[in-house]
Order: structure tokens, then C-alpha cells, then sequence
């Protein structure tokens, strides 16, 4: 292994509007401690177009041949989430580590799956809940610890985002629940991981969701299609804590709204909000205490790890996220979040949906 680590970069497609070039290829490029080797797309004439974007080395037309490629030391998946269940374990196979977007698979049987592989081939994993390395977000957690407002209570939780209203025939999937489409894997997991990454374990929930928007019309082919998943949804959460929580999130809010979550505690509360997508939207954080007036606060400079990217690109938390990543595969430790955290992400996922169906309280799974 060279003193950069190696990577290839499953779903660098050659147009830079793919989540892989927009934000994988650019984080990596980012990092010193990386160097990006290989890109894979599915076409031949893809393939040589992202490798031309990226300057990579070498181009594969099928992740098979990047995963199995002596010259890679980490594989990043960033592709439709029904193909991330082979690609990771196809990966591991081939004695690669593994950052896999989330959602970390359709469900939490093909999870396990994924982290048993990981677990005995001593890999080190990663799942890209990467909003747990903004800055902003991190500053509330150290808030929240230091008990800077006491004893967290209960919180609300929105996510409110636009996408049904502005989206390519390219993401085609997310039309559809069988392929992980819809507001509940996505939107809701990101900001369900935030909440239990800051306040604690969710242990049950209960809520609706239905679909407002019908049918959509792609951006660039103007084609009308059908919705065929769950658009929005209203959830209560309850934790191991006894902390309780109410949440709503949205793939169809046409007012857009982004990110906003309040934790209220003993002595006071505090609030963090983005403009867009918790994923790569800077996160501003207020603070109120008693009956004052809420006030912003400063972000520390030194949450800010990698230097150099706007904090509100698609590469700037993913680039964070890889750059403790990298560093737990050089000194032997655990990495927070892998997939274990994914699993038990799916896990919450499942609870709220038997809950949508069962109109009760649902317990999440151990």
C-alpha cells in the first residue's frame, strides 16, 4: 500500500450533475491522503468521459473489474441503491475497504448481510451519513454534551426539500419505493441519523405519510411520470433516553424549507437549520437560555477539516467524512458511522414504516 491510499469510485459517471462526480470525485481530489485512481460506470463511452473529467488513471465500463483491480486499496460506492448490495459485497470479496452511500442497501437484510462480510474480512467500512461531519452539526453535539442546555427533553425535526419538483429523468428511481425512491429512505434517514447520533437510540415510532404529488415531469426530457412511493411523512420518536421527538419530512415541499431541528433541555434550547439538503448545506446553529432572546452562535473554525471547498457543495461533508475514514484505516480503529450504523438506520426505517401501515406506536428492532 503506497502513503496514499488508492481509490476507485464506483458511479463517477461523466456528467458532473451524478452524485458520484459531484461530490465523490471532488473529495477525493481534495484530499492529500488520497488518490484517485479509477473510475467505473456501466458504459464504455461513460466510463472514458468520467475519466476524463477526474484525470483517474484507469476507466472501467462494470464495477467487477475496478473492485477486483490490484491497484486499488478503498472502493466508493455511489450508485442507485439497489446496486450497492453487490458492488459492497463484491468489494469486500476483493479485499477492498468500503464507503458505501446511504442508504446502505433497500433494507436491513441485505445490511446485515453487507456487515457481516465487512466484519469478517477485517475491512474497515463506512456508511456516508455524511451530515454527522458538518461542522455546524458537530458544534451542536459537543453543545449537547457539555450540557450546555441541561438535560435534552424533546425535539421537532423537519426536512423539507423540493426534489419531486426539480428532477432529471437520470434519478428515475427515486419514483419508485421498491428502489429506495420516496421521502423515507433518503430524506427521512439523513435526518433521523442526526437526531440519534446527537440526543440517542430511537427505540419506537409512530406517524403517517402519504403522496401529495401524483406525477412529475423530468427537467430535461419534460416526460411526465408517475410517483409511485412516499412523498411525505409526520412521525412521532421516542428514545431509550425518554427523550420524545416529532419530525416531518418531504421530497414534495414545492416552498422548499431545508433542515431545521430544536432541541429543547432543562436550561434552555438549541436550534440548527440548513438552506437545503442536511447532506451538503451549511448548518447554522442559535442558542437560547431562560426567557433571552435566541442567539446565533460561531461555529468553530477548527470542526472545519478539510479546507479549501465551499461548505455548501455536494464534496465538503463527504470530504470530511472520508478524511476520518482514512485515518481510522491508517491506525487500525473503528470507524463511526459503518455499517452497523447503517443496519440499525434501516432498522428505524422499518419500524416507521409498519407504523404507517399499523397507525400504532411501532418498536424498532435490537
Amino acid at each position: 500500500m503506497s502513503n496514499r491510499l488508492r481509490v476507485g469510485v464506483v458511479g463517477a459517471n461523466g456528467e458532473n450533475d451524478r452524485w458520484g462526480a459531484k461530490a465523490h470525485v471532488p473529495a477525493i481530489a481534495a484530499l492529500e491522503e488520497l488518490e484517485l485512481v479509477a473510475v467505473a460506470t456501466s458504459h464504455e463511452d461513460s466510463a472514458r468521459k468520467a475519466q476524463e473529467r477526474s484525470g483517474a488513471r484507469l476507466a472501467f465500463s462494470n464495477y467487477h473489474d475496478l473492485v477486483k483491480s490490484a491497484d486499488i486499496d478503498l472502493v466508493t460506492v455511489s450508485v442507485k441503491i439497489s446496486m450497492h448490495h453487490p458492488i459492497v459485497l463484491d468489494a469486500l470479496k476483493a479485499k477492498k475497504h468500503v464507503f458505501c452511500e446511504w442508504p446502505l442497501a433497500l433494507d436491513s437484510t441485505q445490511g446485515i448481510e453487507m456487515l457481516n462480510s465487512a466484519e469478517n474480512s477485517g475491512l474497515k467500512h463506512a456508511v456516508a451519513t455524511q451530515s454527522r461531519f458538518s461542522p455546524g452539526l458537530l458544534f451542536m453535539k459537543q453543545l449537547v454534551d457539555d450540557g450546555e442546555i441541561g438535560d435534552p427533553l424533546f425535539f421537532s425535526l423537519a426536512h423539507h426539500l423540493n426534489s419531486l419538483m426539480t428532477m432529471p429523468s437520470h434519478r428515475w428511481w427515486l419514483l419508485q419505493s421498491e428502489q429506495g425512491g420516496g421521502v423515507i429512505l433518503i430524506a427521512t434517514g439523513h435526518a433521523l441519523d442526526i437526531a440519534r447520533w446527537i440526543l440517542g437510540d430511537v427505540t419506537a415510532v409512530c406517524g403517517r405519510a402519504d403522496t401529495f404529488t401524483k406525477e412529475i415531469q423530468f427537467t430535461d426530457t419534460k416526460e411526465i411520470r408517475p410517483v409511485l412511493a412516499l412523498d411525505t411523512a409526520c412521525f412521532g420518536v421516542q428514545m431509550s433516553n425518554g427523550i420524545m421527538g416529532t419530525a416531518s419530512t418531504s421530497i414534495s415541499a414545492r416552498g422548499g424549507g431545508g433542515f431545521r431541528f430544536e432541541i429543547q433541555g432543562t436550561k434552555g434550547r438549541l436550534v440548527a437549520e440548513t438552506n437545503g439538503m442536511v447532506q451538503y448545506s451549511t448548518a447554522r446553529v442559535w442558542k437560547s437560555t431562560g426567557l433571552g432572546e435566541i442567539q446565533e452562535l460561531e461555529v468553530p473554525d477548527s470542526l472545519t477539516v478539510v479546507k479549501g471547498l465551499d461548505s455548501d457543495s455536494a464534496e465538503f461533508h463527504i470530504a470530511q467524512e472520508l478524511r476520518a475514514f482514512t485515518a481510522s484505516i491508517r491506525n487500525g480503529q473503528v470507524f463511526t458511522p459503518g455499517f452497523e450504523e447503517g443496519v440499525s438506520l434501516h432498522k428505524i426505517i422499518e419500524a416507521l414504516k409498519r407504523a404507517f401501515q399499523s397507525s400504532s406506536w411501532e418498536s424498532v428492532e435490537a
